[in-house]
């Protein structure tokens, strides 16, 4: 199976790849002429179509502000996409793609640090945050576990971490004292989280 990485490189293995690359087990191959500025995270959906968000607003040599589809062929944007960096994205149980970041626009549409693309428009996710989504985790349920610099998620108290159950945000806990920079769901259905807490 293909790996694919991104960041703010220009070449892999000696072969020019902006921002973005993909190992087949052999060598490296780029993604057509790649981004124009970084990339911050990556997903796959269950067809094989990889997503791309960071900093860049060309993917392809195309506009595609801040988040972009890879068909294995072509980069094609989602719509307007965000005003400002994305930094997290995860793909839902139905197919769905939940980008998180430090925007405040999705698609030309309010989304407060979170929103979510179902395939043809962003949607934000009720009220959003107060402030940057770092990390987004989706568990078996659907239920999308977002963490990052915001103590309020959907207006209620959430201390860098919240639970987004399709409807609205609940606190996990009392949270953590200090910002959470990744999330991981076990196989056992356990979410572990790092960041800058103690």
């Amino acid at each position: 199976s293909d790996l694919y990485v991104g960041g703010y490189f220009l070449t892999a293995g000696g072969v020019s790849a902006n921002s973005v690359a993909k190992w087949n087990g052999v060598a490296w191959t780029n993604l057509a002429v790649g981004m124009n500025n970084e990339v911050h995270a990556l997903a796959v959906n269950t067809n094989g179509d990889l997503y791309a968000g960071g900093v860049f607003t060309t993917a392809g040599g195309l506009g595609a502000n801040r988040v972009a589809k890879w068909s294995g062929a072509a980069w094609t944007n989602l719509g307007a996409g965000m005003n400002a960096d994305v930094t997290a994205l995860a793909m839902g149980t139905n197919g769905e793609l939940y980008a998180g970041g430090n925007f405040t626009n999705a698609g030309g549409i309010g989304a407060r640090y979170v929103a979510k693309w179902n395939g043809s428009t962003w949607t934000n996710l009720g009220s959003g945050m107060d402030n940057m989504v770092q990390a987004l985790a989706i568990d078996t349920n659907g239920n999308v576990y977002a963490g990052g610099s915001f103590t309020n998620a959907g207006g209620i108290g959430a201390n860098y971490l919240a639970r987004w159950n399709g409807s609205m945000w609940t606190n996990v806990g009392s949270g953590m004292d200090g910002s959470v920079q990744s999330l991981a769901i076990g196989t056992n259905g356990d979410m572990y989280a790092g960041g800058s807490f103690s």
